[in-house]
């Protein structure tokens, strides 16, 4: 009866223990912007064609995800593959289609979830190329995919990237931190730039902290410079709309986001 109760009460915290686990985010977007329709689990979450796709409150683990890409004179291909999500990250994966080669999926990088956490219960709207901010959340996925590596390197693609591509080391909030008391001890921009482009070099960076990166320098026109050079290398462009705020003139805004533009396209 002893040996029952406590195989009971192991159960109860197993139970219990899975219940809390966090939930899991995840961003897909494609290397050169790229237009793509995403099944994910099933059910289709885009209509027409999206270069980007964010989702959230998603549960950990196995899930399977089909893109359909455009080739051209109305014709399509798809690809299917398993993707892993660790909880309480969010990570983020870039869609390969280059010339002579099939498509691939390859994950660039995992962050901690910053804040609360949101119940898991449903897939955040896709954004942008879904329903837009706002729209309705679809229902729970269906059962997980319990085996398989969710990004192999069997494509033959080669293991780096080019200095473009957001193959990066990820700076945590910390980094950032000492990076800003580093740059503090410098009384000018001049001084400030080549450090802050030294760290960035081979570095991955969030909208926020790249914001309080930009808000150590004195003028607009080195945020500018060096939002353009670290922007290639944000892992989380769908709130790139954060690091504006760190500018003191909108002129200085629409020149960033012209760039930003002629970048995506």
């Amino acid at each position: 009866m002893k040996k029952v109760y406590l195989l009971c009460i192991a159960l109860l915290f197993l139970v219990m223990g899975s219940l809390q686990a966090a939930p899991a985010n995840a961003t897909f977007y494609s290397e050169r912007g790229v237009p793509f329709q995403l099944i994910f689990d099933g059910r289709p979450l885009t209509r027409g064609g999206a270069s980007q796709v964010a989702l959230d409150r998603l549960p950990p683990g196995y899930h399977l995800a089909e893109f359909i890409i455009p080739t051209g004179y109305g014709r399509s291909i798809s690809y299917r593959t398993q993707v892993f999500l660790d909880s309480g990250q969010e990570s983020s994966f870039v869609l390969l289609t280059r010339s002579g080669f099939p498509p691939a999926l390859r994950k660039v990088a995992a962050v901690p979830i910053r804040g609360n956490y949101p119940p898991i219960g449903g897939y955040g709207t896709p954004y942008p190329g879904g329903n837009g901010p706002g729209g309705p959340t679809y229902p729970a996925p269906g059962p997980a995919y319990p085996s398989g590596p969710s990004y192999p390197n069997n494509s033959g693609y080669p293991n780096t990237y080019p200095s473009n591509s957001p193959n990066y080391y990820v700076m945590s909030p910390q980094d950032v931190s000492r990076l800003l008391q580093a740059v503090q001890r410098q009384s000018f921009d001049d001084n400030k730039l080549p450090i802050l482009r030294e760290a960035l070099r081979e570095s991955a960076v969030e909208s926020e902290d790249l914001k309080r990166i930009l808000s150590t320098l004195t003028f607009d026109r080195n945020r500018v410079e060096l939002a353009k050079y670290a922007y290639p290398r944000v892992i989380d462009p769908q709130r790139f709309y954060q690091v504006y705020e760190a500018f003191d003139f909108q002129a200085n805004v629409q020149e960033l986001q012209r760039f930003v533009e002629g970048y995506n396209r």
